[in-house]
């Protein structure tokens, strides 16, 4: 699966009180979190991606746990 695709799968599936805490928990600013929801940013760089994405992936391998 494309990274970038499955972080905005994991942002679109967060409420926006899920959001909030995802930005406190990665250090993305909640406003970019949202404009990436919104569809607003299409290609986020790579040192916004990078803590999403290790954070979605720290949450699926311990739901998957």
């Amino acid at each position: 699966m494309d990274i970038l695709y499955f972080v905005k799968e994991k942002i679109d599936a967060c409420s926006y009180k899920e959001l909030e805490t995802v930005a406190v928990n990665t250090g993305v600013p909640y406003g970019t979190l949202m404009k990436i929801k919104a569809g607003q940013t299409d290609n986020p760089r790579i040192n916004t991606i990078q803590p999403l994405l290790k954070y979605f992936t720290d949450i699926s391998d311990k739901k998957a746990a």
